[in-house]
């Protein structure tokens, strides 16, 4: 069995709105809203994983404390075996923080970012596990 992949990303929350950034048509996940998020380098803390991804990916470092809000297991197709790990972080804001993608070293990842309420999230699939972790989230506010 091959090693587990270990991702992190970081939920932004500011009110009752959530940051998510479009993915590419030229990397993985092509059209899809996400959050900012990546592989873990090695051993990797996962905390400063995500703080890493999120900075490379929009340009804005994070200086505060981000909570562990969830994992998302990714599967094989047979759903038998674990493929690959995201740790799901939360970073509440009063301000709302906007991505520089023209200046981040991967900021090519994503063609644009905004925020989102509850009312308007913009997943294809609303069962999808970052969706569904997303919903719990914002039904707290």
């Amino acid at each position: 069995m091959e090693d587990i992949i270990r991702y992190a990303g970081v939920i932004v929350r500011c009110d009752d709105e959530v940051l998510l950034c479009k993915r590419s048509n030229d990397g993985d996940l092509p059209g899809v809203w996400s959050i900012p998020a990546g592989k873990l380098l090695n051993d990797e803390n996962p905390t400063i994983g995500a703080k890493r991804e999120f900075y490379e990916e929009t340009n804005v470092e994070i200086y505060e404390e981000i909570k562990l809000c969830g994992f998302i297991r990714r599967t094989t197709k047979d759903n038998k075996h674990t493929k690959g790990l995201m740790y799901v972080f939360l970073l509440n804001v009063d301000e709302k923080i906007f991505p520089d993608l023209k200046s981040a070293k991967d900021g090519f990842e994503h063609t644009e970012c905004g925020y989102f309420s509850l009312k308007n999230l913009p997943f294809q699939n609303q069962n999808d596990k970052l969706a569904k972790l997303i919903v719990n989230i914002l039904s707290k506010s």
